[in-house]
């Protein structure tokens, strides 16, 4: 498995520029070597509107969108020929230091086998931690997959659980929980508790664009989609949609509430024997 070197640089929002206090709102993550650039942003939730209660979120959420697409407009229209540089350097050719609301902060670098997977792991410490509902923590995937754990221990498949990169001619996508057995079976956890529609639309449609990218591996891949429902009963409606969204991914995916994670073991111990 090939590790990438990463550099980041974090956005801050600044809601008054002369008193110089900033919020973190979105990390830019570069890696020249896996070909992967991507500015993830908040959408103008959570801490930054306790922070402001008179913060435009309309107009804040809109300009950290174009800002993003920028940035998957260099990544999709430069190929092999990605700029380089570290990420601040690369982030200073569209957003330059001037008096806007925006501007980059800390910047850090590092090494993943999987750089989307490092922007979450970024994102959730440097923006979104702060943003936890009182009282509660939020559910992680790994928090998901602890139903399905058990089950397959129970069924004594647990430790033949490996990670493993699959790769297409488009993608290279690490897996945390692969068995397998002619065909690879993944078993991926997807957490939708969360406070915001629009982050859980972005979740669903990563993963239903991760299994575009390796179409051609139907009848080599096999995967299970085991879910979380939002604590916030008031986003079911939204997390319909997105167990509908996985299920019309490439791949003929299994998707699957984890409390019926004994099932979804079942249909996987069904196929390996």
């Amino acid at each position: 498995m090939t590790k990438h070197a990463y550099s980041y640089a974090v956005l801050q929002y600044r809601h008054d520029v002369w008193v110089g206090e900033a919020l973190n709102a979105g990390v830019l993550l570069f890696s020249e070597s896996a070909r992967f650039l991507k500015l993830k942003t908040r959408t103008g939730q959570g801490r930054l509107a306790q922070a402001y209660p008179d913060l435009d979120h309309g107009a804040f959420r809109e300009a950290v969108k174009a800002l993003a697409r920028r940035f998957d407009r260099i990544a999709a229209t430069s190929g092999l020929l990605l700029p380089s540089g570290s990420a601040l350097e690369v982030g200073q050719k569209v957003l330059q230091l001037d008096d806007s609301s925006l501007a980059w902060g800390m910047t850090g670098s590092g090494v993943t086998l999987d750089p989307d997977e490092a922007l979450t792991n970024l994102f959730g410490r440097f923006v979104g931690r702060y943003d936890k509902a009182i009282g509660r923590e939020p559910r992680t995937d790994e928090m998901v997959f602890e139903a399905v754990r058990r089950k397959l221990e129970l069924a004594e498949l647990y430790g033949r659980v490996q990670p493993q990169v699959v790769r297409s001619k488009y993608a290279s996508i690490h897996f945390k929980h692969t068995i397998e057995n002619g065909a690879l079976h993944v078993i991926q956890p997807v957490s939708f508790d969360s406070a915001d529609a629009e982050n859980m639309l972005d979740k669903a449609a990563k993963w239903a664009g991760r299994l575009q990218s390796i179409k051609e591996l139907d009848g080599k891949v096999r995967p299970y989609f085991v879910t979380g429902r939002p604590t916030d009963h008031a986003l079911m409606e939204q997390y319909d949609k997105m167990v509908a969204l996985l299920l019309a991914s490439p791949l003929r995916p299994v998707v699957m509430h984890e409390e019926r994670a004994g099932e979804l073991v079942a249909k996987i111990e069904e196929q390996l024997h």
